[in-house]
């Protein structure tokens, strides 16, 4: 039988640029290896409409930067707030300023909403309380000084009339929807963007800050109204990651093998 053990740590900090060298284009094959299609191909699978959280914290802080840059004030407070706050779009789209500020000007330290989406599904009535963080503070304030005229009873996420003027009427989910399609685009981003980004990346983050910490995937289930910890997972997108790694360093059968410049070895303990 085999038993698994660690081996020296010795030239574990040591580059083989040999092994770097071999790993290049192993994914593209050389000419004439295989020829194109003669017909075409229908595969039997599910569509795929997964939307992606943003993991990047350097492409979180490109998109609000973007935004800006562009005066899209308005975008860049949804953006921050969506992430931020974890709500759905339905429950995001709703929120008025008098829900973050008191009647003095003053930023509340949290707030109760009421979600749309399980006011069926529980059994007794209970508000989600949002804490408002210092991200949120910052977008929100930078809104309000760079637009005129706004009211504590205004949807913070107004939509727009043709002259640009404000509507005091909520961003529809499918206006949400097609603004981040549009940052995407705009931004050239290798991401599945839908409104589930925005609550998916307060839970992909919320995960990572916390090392990964079983009470706090538990706090998310709790607070996603999921009714498993594997379903939070994978709403999360977590658990695809965790595949992927699976399928990609086992590779048995060939030199590159998980056990490749590996820590673990194996021995041959079997008694004959």
């Amino acid at each position: 039988m085999f038993i698994i053990a660690k081996k020296s740590h010795i030239e574990a900090n040591i580059i083989d640029l040999d092994l770097i060298h071999k790993g290049i284009n192993k994914r593209k094959l050389s000419p004439g290896l295989i020829a194109p299609a003669t017909e075409e191909i229908v595969d039997d699978i599910a569509p795929d409409h997964a939307a992606d959280p943003i993991k990047s914290i350097d492409d979180i802080n490109m998109i609000s930067e973007y935004l800006i840059a562009n005066e899209r004030y308005r975008d860049n407070m949804l953006f921050i707030v969506g992430i931020n706050f974890g709500l759905r779009a339905s429950d995001l789209r709703m929120l008025r300023f008098c829900n973050l500020i008191n009647e003095n000007c003053t930023f509340k330290d949290k707030f109760p909403v009421y979600e749309r989406k399980t006011r069926n599904t529980r059994k007794r009535k209970k508000n989600r309380y949002i804490t408002i963080n210092t991200a949120v503070i910052e977008a929100v304030t930078l809104y309000l000084e760079n637009t005129p005229n706004v009211k504590l009873s205004d949807y913070m996420f107004s939509s727009l009339s043709n002259n640009g003027l404000r509507n005091n009427e909520p961003l529809t989910v499918r206006s949400i929807d097609r603004i981040l399609k549009g940052i995407a685009n705009d931004l050239d981003l290798n991401i599945h963007m839908s409104t589930h980004t925005l609550r998916k990346t307060f839970c992909y983050h919320q995960m990572l800050m916390s090392n990964n910490d079983t009470r706090k995937l538990l706090l998310l289930q709790k607070m996603l109204n999921h009714a498993s910890p594997a379903q939070t997972l994978d709403y999360i997108g977590i658990t695809e990651e965790e595949i992927d790694e699976a399928y990609k360093a086992l590779n048995l059968g060939s030199d590159h093998h998980y056990l490749v410049d590996s820590d673990i070895i194996e021995f041959d303990t079997a008694i004959s």
